[in-house]
């Protein structure tokens, strides 16, 4: 059921909203960056999304991956999101919503939904990778 959810940094600072439906099932990837951050990640379309504070409370990382932009909070350092422009697997620009981010995450809901791995680090998007436990 698609919800409209309010999420948050560690510190308030960076602040937003999304509309996620888990039943779409949630996703993690094992490329250097997720796996570094352990990030579980929900895929919204960039119009089922609303940054709430100001865009001067993020500083951004951007790594390898030139459509990947990795914001996060300038004051608490917490990761809430990514924005992904295209090309990329999609066809069309999407943000990653951590949704341990997400302020009233209903952690059962999150655990039953279905999750997909991806294999980031070897560049093979659409299979998974052969070792999971430890995303």
């Amino acid at each position: 059921m698609l919800r409209t959810y309010l999420g948050s940094c560690y510190c308030q600072l960076v602040r937003f909203e999304a509309r996620i439906d888990f039943n779409n099932g949630t996703w993690k990837c094992n490329c250097s960056y997720c796996s570094k951050l352990r990030f579980w990640h929900v895929s919204v379309r960039r119009e089922e999304f609303r940054l709430l504070s100001d865009e001067t409370a993020l500083t951004e990382y951007q790594g390898k991956n030139p459509v990947a932009h990795h914001p996060f909070c300038k004051q608490c350092g917490v990761h809430v999101f990514d924005r992904v422009d295209t090309p990329n697997g999609t066809g069309y620009p999407y943000i990653n919503v951590n949704i341990m981010c997400l302020d009233e995450l209903d952690l059962d809901e999150a655990l039953n939904a279905p999750v997909t791995y991806h294999n980031g680090r070897q560049n093979d998007w659409d299979n998974p990778p052969s070792e999971t436990r430890h995303l």
